[in-house]
């Protein structure tokens, strides 16, 4: 048998020169040796392969996380928008309210100011269109609209015309007690027993008690005025007058300015007088009117 040849671990290699009086050279290696040497200059190639790979995964990673940022800094950005819209909407929704809250305090104020009817109505009628004056969260934009404050606004205008109208607009009582004892209008003249036109009321009241004007005004006159006796009239408007007749004291004096209220003389007994009261009337236009009318206002009166 022929014996087999043991399989050699070295590599021959040899040099050849293009010089034919060159010598070949030749040299070996080690095949466990040439195969190290190839690992080890494989493994930076391997590991720049897995640098460019990896490198890209994370890039791409990168590009995801910015773009997801980005949205969400778009989202956060509309967020604070609207976040400043509410603010301002809030604070002006707040001012609104606060508006309201200040023309509702007028709007009772003058409403209380308001004489009292005889047979109460709860103030002023205002149209409120069915609406619920009632704050919920459905009806606080409605509530807070222009709308309802200009509505509120030109209420109030009224209301203030209306009270600077009253003031002037004689609707007080002039003397205490508040008790008629001879109407307006045709009676028996306690004089002459016939009948005669009376162009104002009598009043019922006390040497002394006090006379106050019936509204705001100037004093015209304040003097012994004829059958009238001590008088005294008040011109409150270029519709409205008012005349005291048969007082006992006169105090004020023409030009004077007196308000709602204001003691201008005490009650008496001079001029054509059967005894102690007020002689009151109230023209209109230049014309005496039932006072009665005026009265009425603030409540019931007695007539004998």
């Amino acid at each position: 048998m022929k014996r087999k040849k043991k399989r050699s671990n070295l590599l021959t290699f040899t040099i050849l020169s293009n010089d034919a009086s060159q010598v070949v050279k030749q040299f070996h290696m080690n095949k466990s040796l040439l195969y190290s040497i190839a690992a080890l200059a494989a493994i930076p190639v391997l590991a720049l392969f897995y640098y460019i790979h990896a490198n890209h995964g994370q890039q791409a990673e990168i590009e995801e996380l910015s773009s997801y940022l980005k949205v969400e800094t778009a989202k956060s950005e509309q967020l604070q928008d609207t976040m400043a819209v509410l603010e301002e909407e809030t604070g002006e929704t707040r001012a609104r309210l606060e508006e309201l809250t200040e023309l509702e305090v007028q709007m009772r104020t003058y409403i209380n100011e308001l004489p009292t009817l005889v047979e109460p109505s709860g103030g002023i009628h205002i149209a409120a269109d069915g609406t619920n004056t009632e704050v919920s969260a459905e009806g606080l934009s409605f509530l807070a609209s222009n709308e309802l404050i200009e509505r509120y606004k030109e209420t109030l205008a009224i209301a203030d015309e209306v009270s600077i109208e009253l003031q002037y607009t004689p609707t007080a009582w002039p003397t205490n007690p508040d008790s008629i004892t001879s109407d307006f209008g045709v009676r028996n003249d306690p004089f002459q027993r016939s009948s005669s036109f009376h162009s104002g009321v009598d009043i019922r009241g006390y040497y002394g008690t006090p006379v106050y004007a019936t509204a705001d005004g100037t004093v015209t006159m304040s003097k012994y005025y004829g059958s009238y006796g001590n008088a005294i009239i008040i011109k409150h408007s270029s519709t409205f007058q008012t005349l005291y007749g048969h007082l006992m004291e006169i105090d004020v004096e023409d030009g004077d300015v007196v308000k709602k209220g204001d003691i201008i003389g005490t009650v008496g007994s001079t001029g054509r007088s059967t005894g102690p009261h007020l002689h009151y009337e109230v023209i209109k236009d230049g014309e005496p009117v039932d006072p009665k009318a005026y009265f009425n206002l603030y409540g019931e009166f007695d007539i004998e």
